[in-house]
């Protein structure tokens, strides 16, 4: 259990916003109730340094100078297309000044993060810090085996691509994160340590990050009711996706290869693991799902399920009863997760102190001061409405 660092990128350290991206995709999947849309990186065909260069194109407006090196309009552009452009475009058919508000904001968050990593660039090349493609691939490798359930590179760049992401900014966003990474742990490891009794204070104080709530592991085979053809009748579509279901029903019953049937004829990108959405919780399935799967026990089958994917065969593999961590279990992650807090901590002071030491040069219409890069929130118009 991994407490103040979770997630993909995340268990690197999170230096500007570009580097959100990633599993939150992959993790969508038919039972599941609908994630949002993930941030991506800058495209590349292989993983590239970060965009600054110490020239100007022809026509190419300079929006930042740090320390000599320039970044420019056309670098700011491809990381908002590549980021935002689909949630921009999006707002802007709903409400045109709120998109020119959010621009905005995305255009000066953007050209923050460029100049941090135009910073943590020179640092990185002062320090001679590589990353080799191996390095990046075992790391996405070890990262996505962790997932629940756990996938491949492959499986992963095709749940990327499938929803409108683009793969190799991923691991470009990736890469550069690892070398910061990299950067800070031979800053900073050597002199920070958690030591027992710190740990065991945040256990204390903390109670409710260590209860388990009751779980479910379970695998599916579903027969999806959404029409693939635009003239196709939905009622049609719909007996006969019930039909196959209960075909399916019969042969699992009749002792037939659950994760096989899941291969050959499930509707859902889970089909590649046989069918297998590790374990979740109450809340992150479909009501109709979710009732099912928590009233089975380990080993049983469910009847045909209908929920507004389609038709569903549920097979529950295991059931954990609610639990609390003991201290003693949980002592290694927690040692580790306040170390990597506080290397956040001395991470973020020595950003903000390259930032302070820097030359850097912003056209007169950027609003003084530099924070560091956040993640901007793209507001939509029923938002805008509700702070009315």
């Amino acid at each position: 259990m991994k407490i103040l660092v979770a997630g993909f990128t995340h268990r690197l350290l999170p230096f500007v916003g570009l580097l959100a991206v990633g599993l939150v995709l992959a993790g969508s999947g038919c039972g599941k109730k609908a994630p949002s849309r993930p941030d991506t990186g800058t495209p590349a065909k292989t993983p590239a340094p970060a965009a600054s260069t110490p020239a100007a194109p022809q026509e190419d407006k300079v929006v930042a100078t740090v320390n000599g090196m320039h970044i420019m309009e056309s670098h700011v552009q491809r990381r908002i297309d590549v980021k935002y452009k689909p949630t921009l475009a999006k707002l802007a058919a709903q409400s045109p000044d709120l998109a020119a508000q959010q621009e905005r904001m995305v255009r000066q968050s953007v050209t923050n993060e460029l100049v941090i990593e135009t910073l943590l660039d020179e640092q990185v090349k002062e320090a001679g810090i590589q990353v080799t493609e191996e390095d990046l691939t075992a790391e996405m490798t070890k990262q996505l085996a962790t997932q629940n359930p756990p996938m491949t590179i492959e499986r992963f760049k095709e749940a990327i691509t499938s929803q409108g992401g683009d793969f190799q900014a991923v691991k470009s966003a990736l890469w550069q994160n690892m070398k910061y990474h990299k950067l800070m742990e031979s800053k900073f490891r050597a002199s920070l340590t958690t030591t027992e009794e710190e740990a065991k204070k945040y256990y204390t104080e903390n109670p409710k990050i260590f209860q388990t709530p009751e779980q479910v592991r379970a695998s599916h085979i579903l027969l999806s009711t959404r029409p693939t053809e635009p003239n196709a009748d939905p009622n049609k579509v719909k007996v006969q996706a019930k039909k196959k279901a209960e075909e399916l029903l019969k042969k699992v019953k009749d002792g037939a290869d659950f994760a096989a049937l899941a291969k050959e004829n499930s509707d859902c990108p889970s089909k590649d693991q046989g069918g297998d959405l590790g374990l979740f919780v109450r809340g992150q399935m479909v009501k109709p799902f979710e009732d099912v799967a928590f009233a089975l026990k380990a080993g049983q089958i469910s009847d045909v399920v209908e929920t507004d994917f389609g038709y569903h065969i549920i097979k529950v593999t295991e059931h954990r009863d609610p639990n609390t961590l003991t201290f003693e279990k949980a002592k290694a992650d927690i040692i580790e997760d306040l170390t990597q807090q506080k290397m956040r901590d001395a991470s973020r002071k020595y950003i903000e102190s390259l930032r302070q030491n820097a030359k850097i040069e912003l056209p007169s219409t950027n609003p003084p001061g530099m924070p560091l890069a956040s993640q901007p929130m793209i507001v939509t118009p029923a938002d805008a409405n509700n702070k009315k």
